[in-house]
């Protein structure tokens, strides 16, 4: 076991965000405390190893991570903190809620909240197609038992969960119960390209905006929603505004009591107030609404 941690820089709640996407446990700690945890199991960066981390925070802010694979250090610590949003700095977040009163409402909602990214374009992509044409509940369920039956699974001091499969795994695919239609094929795309390195999660990142969103819709079976979802929530892109989500313009309608849903010129005026966390107040706004934030991050578990 090797331990990193980190130091947010702003506000930060780990509780928020094991609440977000339901991670949140009490298990004993060193010393048989108990304590909150959250829990993560995920494939890193590039090399698709498995890592296992278990994250506690002191009553000074700082993240503690223990390591439970034999995945680089520096790899996972890298990682966790881009899925948790520890890679921003967060402390003009308190402004965005002063500027606008209906943003400070939703801070108060989630005190110390930053939403919890995809562990990688990998396996957000891998999600989009697999949700595709059917409910979230449906999508969920085929994603847990990919998991269990094609995944390798951790053991986070005895609690064992299952990361998502690798991309050889979903090069092999032949067939799966509940996936349809042509998923298959574009799964067995997506794992091609994942070891081609076309999937490169920071190497996305670093591009333009609309250079990252042509090459995600490149990808067999991705399109203009998939490729926001993955820009926005597995490339952390903070200041973006996804435009393909009706249920945040409903969300958005009701909280600034317009008369119909914002289109995307009326979206960017409303949104101006929020730089440079428009991603982040996007996501509270789904948050909390009925139907959470039209993603799901949560492991499978032993």
């Amino acid at each position: 076991m090797t331990t990193f941690e980190v130091l947010p820089q702003g506000d930060y709640s780990l509780r928020e965000s094991a609440g977000f996407i339901d991670a949140w446990h009490e298990a004993p700690s060193e010393g048989d405390k108990s304590e909150g945890h959250l829990h993560l199991a995920f494939l890193t960066d590039g090399d698709w190893t498995p890592a296992g981390v278990c994250l506690t925070q002191d009553s000074s802010g700082h993240v503690r991570g223990t390591v439970y694979s034999a995945a680089r250090v520096d790899d996972v610590s890298r990682q966790t903190a881009r899925i948790l949003s520890l890679d921003v700095d967060g402390r003009a977040w308190p402004e965005v809620g002063q500027r606008d009163a209906v943003v400070g409402r939703l801070q108060r909602m989630f005190p110390g909240f930053r939403p919890v990214n995809w562990s990688n374009a990998y396996e957000a992509a891998a999600w989009s197609l697999v949700s595709t044409r059917i409910s979230m509940r449906q999508g969920q369920g085929i994603k847990e038992r990919m998991c269990r039956e094609l995944g390798v699974s951790i053991d986070i001091h005895g609690h064992r969960l299952f990361c998502f499969p690798g991309p050889e795994a979903l090069v092999q695919l032949k067939s799966f119960k509940g996936l349809f239609g042509r998923k298959i094929e574009y799964l067995n795309a997506l794992g091609r390209a994942a070891l081609a390195r076309e999937l490169d999660t920071e190497r996305l990142r670093a591009m333009p905006q609309d250079e990252a969103l042509a090459n995600l819709r490149r990808l067999p079976g991705i399109g203009q929603f998939g490729s926001q979802l993955i820009r926005l929530r597995a490339l952390s892109a903070v200041d973006e505004l996804p435009t393909q989500e009706p249920r945040l313009m409903a969300a958005i309608r009701d909280a600034y009591r317009l008369g119909e849903e914002p289109d995307v010129s009326r979206l960017d005026e409303i949104a101006e107030k929020w730089r440079p966390y428009r991603m982040w107040v996007a996501v509270c706004f789904r948050r909390s609404v009925a139907g959470g934030a039209g993603m799901t991050h949560s492991r499978a578990a032993g």
